[in-house]
């Protein structure tokens, strides 16, 4: 789990993220990101219903998190959102976390 001030949290925070951001599309995740003023990255993650039923929308939530938290220190400091897609609920938590670092890395959004 991702500690608590590596997390959005309020509504607004993600709202700002989603109205200022930039958007990356991916087979099974949207991406937003935006600048952040904070010396640290912060992550959200929003699952719809059309993902599954809460089991499955709480285990993509899971392995994702997983997944952010074991490369947060790879990531350039921004405001995440991240948005599983339908497609995802399928996928074991390998698959997720090479996408997920594999587009970062193609966005430019891993350091060095």
């Amino acid at each position: 789990m991702l500690s608590r001030i590596n997390r959005l949290k309020k509504r607004k925070e993600f709202n700002y993220v989603y109205k200022k951001g930039e958007v990356i599309y991916t087979p099974s995740l949207i991406i937003h990101y935006v600048k952040t003023y904070k010396p640290y990255t912060q992550i959200g993650i929003s699952v719809s219903k059309q993902v599954g039923n809460s089991v499955i929308r709480s285990r993509v939530k899971r392995i994702i998190s997983e997944a952010c938290r074991h490369n947060l220190d790879k990531f350039v400091v921004k405001n995440y959102v991240i948005t599983p897609k339908q497609g995802s609920r399928d996928k074991n938590s390998t698959d997720i976390a090479n996408e997920l670092i594999s587009v970062f890395k193609k966005n430019g959004l891993l350091k060095g």
